[in-house]
């Protein structure tokens, strides 16, 4: 072949490549991406057939009536149509748009998004405000983000009802819930008093996600807490640059009972200044560190999550990148804990924000009421089925994992009025405030549920690690290797502190192999 044939066969590739790409850019910018809201006739039937649109999903709503919003450009608009959908474009220009949700039942609102922002729409449940270019975004209690595409297919393993029958094993776990422990760590983390991290005395005076050492001591201290329990912890980067998610897993006992996470958000605000962050979320986080020293003792049929979260004030990124990471995982369910000292007004009320479009959400959300009623705790649950947005369970539904927030009184409901915390994401978030008989009782509740949701089982004795129906010599002696630690110091367990001094020690141990009838080899 001649050169000079190559050249021109070259050139002619050249400029059929070039009008391609050219017919493709003006396409593209005939075509635009819009916001769109499709309204569901038939919920999970609508929502299968959109699954399969060539649109992004962001959100799903069901008042005041189901609907679905969604990124679409010209063909996902001709497919809308052609499938018979009736639709609402919301915003003709959504190729770069951020959008927020905001809440109407929740406490008032979110003045600033009117400065250069738009609202799009608002009704009874929802506002939706398209956010200015460029605007800095701190989400809030009132207000989420819409940045994760959402799943509209159903996950192939859906959690099977629970029945709660009160168990005398389930009762001995609440009872162990202890406050004076709670209040400790509670001040450590919101920076009352200093906290022992890496052995040293250590005060933590904001846990906001971008304030670099204090919020990697933060996570730090509860790395070392859930070590001391012998459980698998490890770390979660979702971004290189900000703080890690922290996990620890206990194994479950059948391989096909699944896996259920109890989790809250770690960091914190005000961005600047001091951040105590003690209701938000000091009280989860402890609720979860509790959660993990009480139930790690016991056998359950599912493999235990516990969770904490960063990244959750500025747009749940932490739990969004891990719902997505373990979104085919046999994730059973969730139970989120985020603000849950706070009663002002002696109610006792309480929230449970469930979405009857994820399926199981609404019979998890059950579960806790049931317990609630079923162990008779002072407590009274509202159970919401098209919950708030606003918290890190919001990443589980996004991924169709079955999950609940669990909360003090945040909306009105009918004639019991929201019950806000007044110290809300301000420098005076403090321990000062808790009530501590509530804080007491949801803590109780939560483990309780989380105790049901798991499968706890009965059969077998805490101090039978090998569930063999007895607490042989094997058993202490695996105890015994098990909870020594590096120092001389067992890893900490409410139920192995004997003399509750807040210390395992040889004594604690010598005590339980006594109780066994066992002093020592041969």
């Amino acid at each position: 072949m001649s050169s000079k044939l190559s050249i021109v066969r070259w050139l002619v590739v050249v400029l059929l490549l070039t009008v391609g790409a050219r017919a493709g850019l003006a396409a593209s910018a005939a075509s635009p991406q819009v916001l769109v809201r499709i309204w569901l006739l038939a919920p999970d039937t609508d929502a299968v057939q959109l699954a399969h649109a060539p649109l992004t999903a962001l959100a799903r709503e069901s008042l005041p009536q189901p609907y679905i919003l969604a990124r679409a450009a010209e063909s996902g608009l001709a497919w809308l149509s052609a499938h018979g959908f009736a639709t609402e474009i919301l915003d003709a220009d959504a190729d770069t748009a951020r959008y927020m949700m905001v809440d109407m039942a929740g406490p008032a609102a979110h003045d600033d998004l009117s400065a250069g922002g738009r609202l799009l729409y608002a009704d009874e449940s929802r506002a939706l405000w398209r956010l200015p270019t460029g605007a800095e975004v701190h989400a809030s209690h009132h207000a989420w983000l819409l940045d994760s595409p959402i799943r509209l297919l159903p996950r192939a393993t859906v959690p099977a009802p629970i029945t709660v029958t009160p168990l005398p094993l389930v009762q001995e776990i609440m009872d162990q819930v202890n406050l004076a422990r709670l209040l400790t760590y509670a001040n450590e983390l919101s920076g009352q008093t200093p906290a022992l991290i890496n052995g040293q005395p250590y005060v933590i005076t904001t846990r906001y996600t971008t304030s670099g050492t204090p919020v990697t001591q933060a996570v730090n201290y509860m790395i070392e807490r859930l070590q001391r329990l012998g459980l698998t912890v490890s770390t979660h980067t979702w971004n290189a640059s900000r703080p890690p998610n922290v996990i620890a897993e206990k194994p479950g006992l059948s391989p096909g009972a699944g896996i259920y996470i109890i989790c809250a958000h770690l960091d914190d605000m005000p961005y600047s200044g001091l951040a105590p962050g003690a209701d938000d979320n000091g009280s989860g986080s402890i609720a979860v560190l509790q959660a993990a020293e009480i139930l790690t003792p016991y056998h359950f049929d599912a493999t235990l999550r516990f969770i904490l979260f960063t990244g959750e004030e500025q747009g749940l990124y932490g739990s969004a990148a891990y719902a997505q990471m373990v979104q085919n995982e046999d994730v059973r369910g969730v139970l989120n804990m985020d603000m849950i000292a706070w009663d002002n007004t002696g109610g006792p009320n309480m929230d449970l924000h469930a979405n009857s479009g994820v399926a199981g959400s609404m019979a998890l959300a059950q579960v806790y009421a049931d317990v609630v009623s079923a162990y008779g705790i002072n407590l009274t649950p509202a159970i919401y089925s098209n919950g708030t947005g606003s918290s890190d369970h919001a990443s589980f539904w996004n991924v169709g994992i079955p999950a609940f927030l669990v909360i003090e009184n945040y909306w009105s409901d009918g004639v019991i009025a929201a019950d806000f915390n007044a110290y809300y994401h301000t420098a005076n978030d403090r321990t000062l405030y808790y009530d501590q008989t509530f804080l007491t009782n949801m803590t109780k509740a939560s483990l309780g549920s989380f105790a049901h949701m798991a499968a706890v089982r009965t059969d077998c004795y805490w101090a039978d690690l090998n569930c063999d129906s007895m607490v042989t010599t094997l058993d202490i002696t695996m105890i015994a290797d098990h909870w020594l630690a590096g120092q001389g110091q067992w890893n900490y367990s409410r139920v192995f502190d004997g003399d509750h001094d807040g210390e395992i020690t040889i004594v604690d141990i010598q005590r339980v192999s006594a109780a066994w009838g066992w002093s020592g080899p041969g």
